[in-house]
């Protein structure tokens, strides 16, 4: 009799445990379309109570023992939305509601209104800024920032097979600051006919303010492997009065001297070897000019900045600028939002200016397939999963952002019908399992 009633039990746990597993196979299929789910399955573990019967172990039916999600990579749909963000590899990730911190795969983010970039439910998405601290990323407070040009760099080429001009044959111009001098006063066109060669910088002041900074390059007919470079502003921007409108003035500060130091001036040497390339370059920490410009406009005067020619060349090509860099910006509201491989965020400005304002972090798990699921796309760290790896996207391994794709459900419906059937076929037996049971247990009645 007892190992009857053990098949009764048996035929219980089973149902049971079919049952649960059903429904696990009807979270899949529901989730079908969820951003970022991953597919789970339900662990069958079977149930022994101890009861014996002629020697032999008859165990008591079965139980669900875990309901596992399976971390595997799903497949990307792509949505041109910058925002739309999706891992290709490991990690999660990393949101925060005040000091709590949630994880997830689904990179469907915004940007609410006080300039934060949140998920969908309003849970800040957290990130490196520029101490390399993990925190909140708000769009906002880093575009409003200004930020004055320290240093810039030009590289180019210069025609080995131009004219020249003799360096007293420079036109003459005022120096930015000064009074202007005596009328005629030298114009941008004389000084474009007189140089070789030209191009235009722009540059922020201490007030973010912009300003054109224009390089003119005249070969020394004198040398044939020697140029002069001097630079020019509008005097609008730095005559004393502010009267003088689009007339050209001479910047100055120190300059490269050649040999190993800087000396006071507004003339950079360059000079090339025999093969092209440039000779006596400035030595670590100095450069081909520091110019002190006297803006008008109340920014700080004594703000220096650093110019660098370097690498240029001259061959016999057409004069040419291969690059031009600076690290100023001035003040802008963020118009678009792209998101690298790496994660870094760029900003695009109102004011034509480009910046990274931050970078998406990521985080991974020794065993990511513990952590605790609670809703809303949403993962909590347990001690299955163990401590989170705080990482920037694309470094060691660490998986890869691809911006304007989502990441989609891993749950196959395929498969999961197929699940259905069988736990179907499981759920009906134990069914039957409890039926047949009974109509025994009535036999034995029936003998009495």
């Amino acid at each position: 009799m007892p190992g009857i009633l053990n098949g009764l039990f048996a035929g219980r746990a089973g149902i049971a445990s079919h049952g649960t597993a059903i429904s696990v196979v009807g979270d899949n299929i529901a989730n079908a379309s969820t951003t970022g789910y991953k597919a789970s399955r339900a662990e069958f573990a079977d149930i022994l109570v101890g009861g014996q019967a002629t020697g032999k172990v008859v165990g008591s039916g079965s139980q669900t023992q875990a309901v596992t999600a399976i971390a595997s990579q799903g497949t990307f749909e792509f949505t041109d939305r910058s925002l739309d963000l999706g891992i290709a590899g490991n990690g999660y990730f990393a949101v925060a509601k005040g000091s709590e911190r949630f994880y997830t795969r689904a990179g469907n983010f915004k940007v609410d209104s006080a300039g934060f970039l949140v998920n969908q439910d309003g849970l800040a998405v957290l990130g490196f800024d520029t101490d390399g601290t993990l925190q909140p990323i708000n769009v906002n407070s880093v575009a409003q920032d200004g930020i004055r040009s320290e240093n810039v760099t030009v590289t180019g080429n210069l025609d080995a097979s131009a004219t020249g001009i003799a360096v007293g044959a420079i036109p003459t111009v005022t120096a930015a600051g000064s009074a202007p001098l005596a009328a005629p006063r030298t114009t941008y066109s004389q000084l474009s006919e007189a140089a070789d060669f030209s191009t235009v910088v722009q540059v922020f002041d201490s007030l973010s303010a912009p300003h054109n900074v224009t390089l003119y390059f005249f070969k020394d007919s004198a040398n044939p492997n020697s140029w002069n470079v001097r630079g020019y502003v509008n005097s609008e921007e730095v005559d004393p009065t502010g009267t003088a409108v689009g007339e050209p003035r001479l910047i100055s500060g120190t300059v490269w001297d050649g040999t190993n130091a800087m000396a006071a001036g507004e003339t950079i040497a360059l000079n090339f070897e025999s093969n092209g390339t440039r000779s006596s370059l400035p030595t670590d920490g100095l450069y081909d000019m520091t110019a002190t410009i006297p803006w008008n406009n109340g920014s700080g005067t004594a703000d220096p900045i650093n110019i660098s020619l370097d690498p240029f060349t001259q061959y016999s090509s057409r004069s040419n600028i291969l690059s031009i860099s600076q690290d100023g910006r001035g003040v802008g509201a963020v118009t678009s939002l792209s998101v690298g491989k790496n994660g870094d965020i760029a900003a695009l400005f109102d004011n034509g200016q480009a910046a990274v304002i931050g970078t998406v972090g990521l985080v991974d798990f020794s065993n990511p397939e513990g952590l605790t699921r609670i809703g809303s796309n949403l993962l909590q760290q347990s001690t299955a999963s163990g401590a989170p790896v705080i990482g920037r996207p694309d470094t060691g391994k660490m998986g890869s952002i691809q911006s304007g794709a989502l990441e989609l459900s891993t749950v196959d419906i395929a498969t999961e019908f197929v699940k259905l059937i069988t736990l179907q076929r499981g759920f009906q037996a134990s069914s039957r399992m409890i039926t047949t049971v009974n109509q025994l247990l009535n036999d034995v009645i029936q003998l009495v």
